[in-house]
């Protein structure tokens, strides 16, 4: 093997980790695989993604120009963990170094929804020159009126809730690396997260206990003996 262009010789191993955005959010993923023949891969992934609602739109208290943004309506910061197994199925084989190798993608796993109650920063009902308070987010109580915006993404860490539930994907993946123990990749695919009961993200909407998305991702990575 010269400089990993020898595409007869069979790794045993390889790696890759990449960042990815899908329609609702974006995230980080690392994969580790064994490599069981020329056209077969078994692997384990761990990532974490941001999951937001379609709904959620950026308001601002117009009297206060110097005000923060923030999503109105929004309960919840949520945030996905996936730790599952799977396989790469060869399509099209990477023959020289100038050539794509096309796998077919599975996986399935258990998922976790962390959810992070949103604090904002809230002007008293007699507010005057009173400075706004801290507080979590009440949708039956704060309005546009009396949010004068975000509060840190720090405030509530101490009462987030946990969902557990699964995941399950099907994508394509590219690698175009022009070493065959590199990895040089593009990922494309749809994703799907289940839980057994809705997580709430946004208040005066229904919320849903099931997310499909599309992804796509980019990695990079090695291959050895």
């Amino acid at each position: 093997m010269q400089n990993g262009k020898d595409v007869n010789v069979l790794f045993k191993k390889q790696v890759m980790a990449g960042a990815f955005i899908h329609s609702q959010g974006w995230g980080l993923f690392f994969r580790k695989a064994n490599i069981l023949s020329i056209y077969r891969k078994r692997f384990w992934e761990i990532e974490t993604a941001s999951m937001h609602n379609p709904k959620e739109h950026k308001s601002q208290n117009t009297l206060y120009p110097d005000a923060s943004s923030y999503y109105f309506g929004k309960l919840n910061a949520i945030q996905i963990l996936r730790f599952g197994f799977g396989y790469y199925q060869t399509l099209f084989r990477k023959n020289n170094e100038r050539c794509v190798e096309i796998d077919a993608v599975t996986a399935i796993g258990p998922s976790l929804a962390i959810a992070k109650p949103v604090y904002l920063e809230i002007l008293p009902s007699n507010a005057g020159d009173a400075l706004p308070i801290t507080a979590k987010y009440d949708p039956n109580t704060d309005t546009p009126a009396n949010i004068y915006g975000r509060a840190s993404f720090l405030d509530g860490l101490g009462e987030v809730n946990f969902y557990p539930g699964a995941y399950a994907r099907a994508g394509l993946n590219f690698d175009y690396a022009n070493r065959h123990n590199l990895i040089k990749a593009i990922e494309v695919g749809a994703e799907f997260d289940i839980y057994p009961k809705a997580i709430p993200i946004m208040a005066f909407i229904p919320n849903n206990q099931y997310f499909l998305n599309v992804y796509l991702s980019f990695s990079l990575g090695k291959r050895w003996f």
